[in-house]
């Protein structure tokens, strides 16, 4: 007898260690579906949730649940358990794991967005107060729905539902993760960290089970053997039909759905594994993974985010599976008295009220701690990723997600990324830095183009993508025009025409550079420039004629190197002008205003060798030592009517 009852407790046991294994195969499970952001804590989670769970039933969820009944609701006995026979020890340590495994339920639905604290506040609560409750209500022998006929095995509900319900209440009031939904309300698949590893979260589980279920006879009877091969059974035929569905569906196998549907087939068949013949565990088992892809549609629907399924799962099948008692059930076995109607009213009448009660409850004290304290993270922390925001927990990843977003602010590439050869990031590093310093070359060379046909201040406005479009108050504009060229390409060929063309140019340019001049454009054999686009400079008047003085120098040397008699006639003005770049192909930067059109009148009006400036022009550089001129009266400007202009004086020359 007394060895007998020692196998027992050995059974009891080591079914509580099977189940123990369990929170390692939701930790794989949430861990490995969520992003690589998040893994850390949701892990965390997993280890954090047990422990307070542990400590809470201890100290109160066990008495809650076994202690002395209080009108059928309540335990008010066996609180802080201590001196435990070794039989009720043996089953302690079992439900202990069973209140953890239904509080971890929670971490992977939440995941990605909820604060951590309050996460262990949710699990805490849960812990002392709902499961215990319902446990009392339906595994208590004076409980109320547990004398009423109500029959749930293994804890299709007790667990697994409570579990569902809890998550479903924290979700409605989250809301979904930033991106999960997309504007015309399709959900966007996020990629796990881990997927292989998720999945063998789900072997975990599967194995873990066998003690779920194999364990709740409360003794190792001659059923076990069939409790076992009906777990098997149903979460065979679970995979077996949603392989099926995921090709009719999706045309290609799911990763996560199949994965749920072997979780959703062990759920189904928890209530009533010890009840049911094996081709019906089959049969509630398919069912099952139906349901479980039912209900996640219907999450996707409105909008909640679920992120491992948690809720299809385990609250969908467990409502089922709880159900499925009454329907395969064999009176015999369950030993109620009831009628199969009265045992089906009783299942579902149990099913709801335990259902409405974990939600009604986690939803009033979640919502509580919404409006108390905020019980998700900022969008900031969201994503950066929980495992940096809550935990500091900074990887090789985190590092180079850094790097690049440095350098997308800063535009400095000059920092480079970790090569660590052999880290994943490191590779990812290597790579990325080979971009850079091929972009970075690439930007040198689109620099260097740039401030060739742009004011150097347009050019760093273009690249920053600022407005290029400026007010200029007051600067000074040129144009020179090459007299007699046209009459010298007559007797030239084309090539040797655009030659001695570039020639001329680059001797403008050089000069322009010395005096701080941009040139603007050139048209045939006409040259415009301006001289303080540089906000602040006072003397773009003096550098604009002494540009063009330089000019006429090099002119009278590129005459008597070539023996040609080409002259220039020279136009100045100075005012204010708009100045922008136009085009997106083959663009250029230009000027408008009136001072523009002086500026072309002085010059067009002009006679060659001459530099004329305007009145405006020449009361910026009348006072300038060594500068004289000669007044020319009543020019005729088109447009402007009589102006007065003066040609710089020869002396300067």
């Amino acid at each position: 007898m007394q060895s007998a009852e020692n196998i027992d407790i050995l059974w009891i046991l080591l079914c509580a260690i099977l189940v123990f294994i369990m929170q390692a195969g939701f930790m794989c499970v949430e861990a490995g579906i969520t992003r690589n952001k998040n893994n850390i804590n949701t892990a965390l989670k997993n280890i954090s949730d047990f422990g307070i769970a542990t400590f809470c039933f201890w100290a109160f969820g066990y008495g809650l649940m076994y202690g002395v009944s209080k009108f059928g609701f309540i335990g008010s006995s066996g609180f802080f358990v201590n001196n435990l026979e070794m039989g009720e020890g043996a089953w302690f340590l079992y439900q202990v794991a069973f209140c953890g495994a239904a509080m971890t339920i929670v971490a992977g639905a939440v995941a990605e967005r909820l604060k951590f604290s309050i996460y262990l506040l949710i699990t805490a609560f849960g812990a002392i107060i709902i499961y215990p409750i319902i446990g009392h209500w339906v595994w208590n022998d004076n409980g109320w729905l547990k004398t009423l006929g109500f029959i749930d095995f293994a804890g299709a509900t007790v667990v697994h539902g409570v579990g569902g319900a809890i998550a479903l209440s924290a979700i409605i009031i989250l809301g979904p993760r930033i991106g999960k939904f997309r504007e015309d309300g399709t959900p966007r698949e996020f990629n796990g960290s881990n997927v292989p590893f998720a999945l063998l979260g789900g072997i975990l589980l599967f194995f873990g089970w066998f003690g779920f279920n194999g364990g709740s006879e409360g003794y190792f009877s001659s059923a076990v053997p069939l409790i076992l091969t009906n777990t098997l059974l149903s979460s065979a035929a679970a995979v077996v039909t949603m392989i099926v569905l995921s090709f009719v569906i999706y045309n290609r196998v799911h990763v996560l759905r199949m994965m749920n549907g072997l979780l959703g087939g062990l759920v189904s068949v928890t209530a009533c594994a010890n009840s049911v013949l094996t081709y019906e565990a089959i049969i509630i088992g398919s069912i099952g993974a139906v349901i479980v892809l039912f209900a996640d549609k219907l999450l996707e629907k409105f909008k909640l985010d679920d992120v491992v399924g948690a809720i299809p799962v385990h609250l969908a099948a467990g409502i089922w599976g709880t159900v499925a008692v009454a329907i395969f059930g064999k009176p015999e076995i369950l030993d109620t008295g009831l009628t199969n109607s009265g045992q089906i009213g009783i299942q579902v009448l149990g099913v709801l009220v335990c259902t409405l009660t974990a939600f009604t409850l986690s939803f009033i004290y979640i919502y509580c701690l919404h409006k108390a304290w905020g019980i998700r993270v900022s969008r900031a922390s969201e994503e950066a990723g929980l495992n940096v925001s809550e935990h500091r927990a900074n990887d090789d990843v985190e590092d180079l997600l850094n790097v690049m977003l440095e350098q997308a602010k800063s535009r400095d590439f000059s920092r480079t990324a970790d090569q660590e050869p052999f880290s994943h990031a490191g590779r990812i590093g290597l790579h990325y830095n080979n971009l850079v310093w091929s972009l970075r070359e690439s930007i040198e060379e689109t620099d260097d183009i740039l401030k060739k046909i742009l004011p150097d201040t347009v050019a760093e406005k273009l690249k920053k993508g600022e407005d290029v479009s400026d007010n200029y108050e007051e600067v000074t504009i040129l144009f020179i025009d090459i007299v007699g060229f046209t009459k010298l390409s007559h007797s030239l060929v084309t090539r040797r025409v655009v030659s001695i063309l570039n020639d001329i140019f680059k001797t403008f340019d050089k000069q322009g550079k010395l005096f701080d001049v941009e040139k603007i454009k050139t048209i045939g054999d006409a040259y415009m420039a301006v001289s303080g686009l540089e906000k602040g400079t006072q003397k773009h008047a003096e550098n604009a004629i002494r540009m063009v003085l330089g000019i006429k120098k090099e002119l009278i040397l590129f005459n008597d190197k070539h023996k040609f008699d080409l002259d220039i006639r020279i136009g100045i003005n100075s005012g204010p002008v708009i100045g922008g770049v136009i085009g997106d192909d083959r663009f250029i930067y230009d000027l408008w205003g009136d001072a523009v059109n002086v500026a072309s009148r002085m010059e067009s009006t002009g006679i060659p060798g001459k530099i004329q400036i305007s009145e405006a022009t020449h009361d910026l550089v009348k006072l300038v030592p060594g500068f004289h001129f000669e007044l020319r009266k009543n020019v005729e400007v088109m447009g402007r009517g009589e102006m007065n202009a003066y040609f710089v004086s020869e002396k300067l020359i």
